[in-house]
């Protein structure tokens, strides 16, 4: 594997990437085609509010500008999905991302010990009560047979 290909693999692997190889280029792709249904849906809802408007019908020229705003969106949002993808590969960004990794993991461990700690002396609690009142039905059983 040489040094562009490694930098393309996510640092992380996540139960998905498990099933496939996950490149931070499908990540970026992802993103953008999250840009492409932004537009898609701006360009639905422009239509549906010039519909619900009214009877006043845009002009061309309106129609071109909201046209050419869709399109500068969509442009700005490849551009910021780019500058993501590239400082995803940044040496730093890279630890970063392992360490809020190991961060998590290690806050989810400690969270998973102490949820069996409160558990385990939940269950004890129980069983003392539950001994309790065995010995005491025990006892008043004993005592009404005398």
């Amino acid at each position: 594997m040489d040094e562009q290909q490694k930098d393309e693999q996510l640092p992380i692997k996540s139960e998905a990437a498990a099933e496939e190889e996950r490149t931070w280029r499908d990540v970026a792709q992802r993103w953008k085609d999250v840009g492409k249904q932004m537009v898609d849906l701006g360009e639905r809802l422009g239509v549906a509010f010039k519909e619900g408007w009214g009877t006043d019908e845009m002009t061309e020229e309106e129609e071109k500008r909201l046209r050419d705003r869709l399109r500068k969106i969509g442009e700005r949002m490849d551009k910021a999905v780019d500058r993501v993808r590239v400082e995803a590969k940044e040496p730093d960004t890279k630890a970063a991302a392992r360490e809020t990794w190991d961060a998590t993991r290690d806050a989810s461990s400690q969270l998973m010990s102490e949820v069996q700690d409160s558990l385990s002396e939940g269950l004890k609690e129980i069983n003392k009560r539950i001994d309790d009142m065995s010995k005491k039905r025990k006892a008043k059983q004993e005592g009404e047979g005398q």
